[in-house]
């Protein structure tokens, strides 16, 4: 306590001086060449490992010169390793797992080193990022910061480890991460006037948590990586008194989003945590493939383009994975973030390549689309998901939908259907093209989605596009 007093004074001292080091690299005006100095350093000590020789890595050799990577190449590594294999001392590394959300859970080796350093640089920054109101940084040490995210061998739990390690002076976590979904959610409404931050996905917000405090919230910020927050982030800013601020992050890149201030529900990537380059949507590639060597396509962020949409290739700074193929395509929506007074471009999550809702081989439905029909449609959603099915010859998007406020089914399914016709041509086309209405919608009882989420594993998270059939079945048996 004595310690933490003492330390919090001297905080406040240097409150200045750390916030100008955490948002210094905003304005950097070489961060091409201070990047390429960051993946000299990587390949200088990948160079030295198995992994490396085998990608063709070399002391000074360019990033342009290697071919891409995938999940499949790293795998042994990660299942069988044997010192030198990786960058670093196998006494360095932690197993940690993804949420599961492409199917069963993949298992990664991640070193502490890395993580610590993506705690320093970009969580330290996020910190004062996720407090900006657009005029000012309203963090204050000792700031309470509550989070619904999972605990234990996730990718969340060893970087929320690394955060509260000697830091409750800095700002207090809350609540335990092991504890169940329901018990967390209980512990934010019993404690929501003592909490600053939150972060926490949109369902739990508005469907638990609102219904149960029924009056505004005062958050200096709220966090999440859920996609439905650029669609209603005018209900949240209503309820929390803040615009969600989105930031992206994953277990092979670590957290490298920093949320956008200017446009609420989109972020850029930390140029001092990973080096980004794109494919073109209509060039993106399987990532299961073992190497993928024909890098002509890819562009730099730099030359990324407004409206454009682009497939991620990840190179974090201080990790094993190089030139490493996502599953992630985002569409660029600015060049710069003039509050935050950075020129990086700004991006908003569009679709994972493996989750677009094709009928007839007319449409390509994202599930940020149907967050936004739904919205501008004015239907008082919970969550859904959307999959195609076969009715005879034709193929129909059937919406699995909580609502928030009863309604019959055959309005929800008209204004649905009307909103899709007015912003989707390829909508309109198949529609008149093949005369008929390609939308069905079922009703799900209501509770059903914070149901099934509080009895999943790992982040809790709705794949609104093509669940896998074991996921639905569980879904509709709630």
């Amino acid at each position: 306590m004595v310690k933490d007093t003492i330390l919090r004074t001297l905080g406040r001292v240097f409150l200045p001086l750390i916030r100008g080091y955490a948002l210094g690299f905003l304005k950097e005006k070489h961060v091409e060449r201070k990047q390429r100095e960051l993946l000299k350093s990587k390949f200088m000590k990948q160079s030295k490992s198995v992994i490396g020789e085998k990608i063709g890595i070399t002391p000074g050799c360019s990033i342009e010169s290697l071919p891409l990577t995938s999940y499949n190449f790293y795998a042994s590594f990660f299942e069988n390793p044997k010192e030198g294999d990786m960058m670093y001392s196998l006494d360095d590394y932690v197993k940690v797992y993804t949420s599961g959300s492409m199917g069963k859970p993949k298992s990664f080796l991640l070193p502490k080193t890395a993580m610590w350093d993506n705690v320093r640089k970009a969580g330290l920054s996020f910190l004062f990022i996720s407090t900006h109101d657009g005029e000012k940084i309203t963090f204050e040490l000792g700031d309470t910061m509550y989070r619904n995210v999972p605990g234990g061998a996730y990718i969340t739990g060893f970087l929320s480890d690394s955060l509260s390690r000697n830091s409750d002076w800095w700002i207090k976590q809350v609540p335990d991460l092991n504890l169940p979904f329901h018990d967390k959610v209980d512990y934010f409404v019993e404690n929501y006037k003592d909490i600053d931050v939150a972060s926490m996905t949109v369902t739990t917000l508005l469907d638990e948590i609102e219904p149960r405090i029924k009056e505004p919230l005062q958050l200096k910020g709220f966090v999440t990586q859920d996609r439905s927050a650029m669609a209603l982030r005018e209900k949240i800013n209503e309820f929390t008194g803040t615009y969600p601020k989105v930031a992206y992050g994953s277990t092979e890149t670590l957290f490298c989003g920093m949320p956008s201030v200017e446009h609420p529900g989109c972020f850029f990537f930390d140029w001092r945590v990973v080096y980004t380059e794109f494919l073109p949507e209509a060039l993106a590639i399987n990532p299961n493939e073992d190497l993928l060597k024909d890098t002509s396509e890819i562009v730099r962020s730099s030359d990324v383009e407004v409206r454009g949409r682009y497939q991620l290739i990840a190179t974090p700074m201080k990790n094993d994975m190089t030139r490493y193929v996502t599953p992630d395509i985002f569409e660029c929506v600015a060049k710069g973030d003039s509050v935050l007074g950075t020129d990086q471009p700004i991006f908003r999550y569009y679709a994972r390549m493996d989750r677009l809702l094709v009928l007839h081989n007319f449409t390509r439905i994202a599930e940020d689309e149907l967050l936004n029909v739904l919205s501008e449609a004015g239907i008082p959603f919970v969550d859904f998901t959307a999959r195609m099915e076969l009715h005879g010859s034709r193929e129909y998007m059937v919406m699995y939908l909580e609502l928030a406020t009863p309604m019959e089914v055959e309005e929800v399914t008209d204004r649905i259907h009307e909103e899709l016709l007015r912003v989707d041509k390829d909508w309109r086309d198949l529609t008149d093209f093949m005369r008929y209405k390609p939308l069905k919608v079922v009703l799900l009882p209501r509770r059903t989605f914070v149901n099934y989420l509080s009895k999943r594993v790992g982040m809790p998270r709705i794949e609104r596009i093509n669940m896998k059939d074991e996921w639905f079945k569980q879904l509709l048996d709630q």
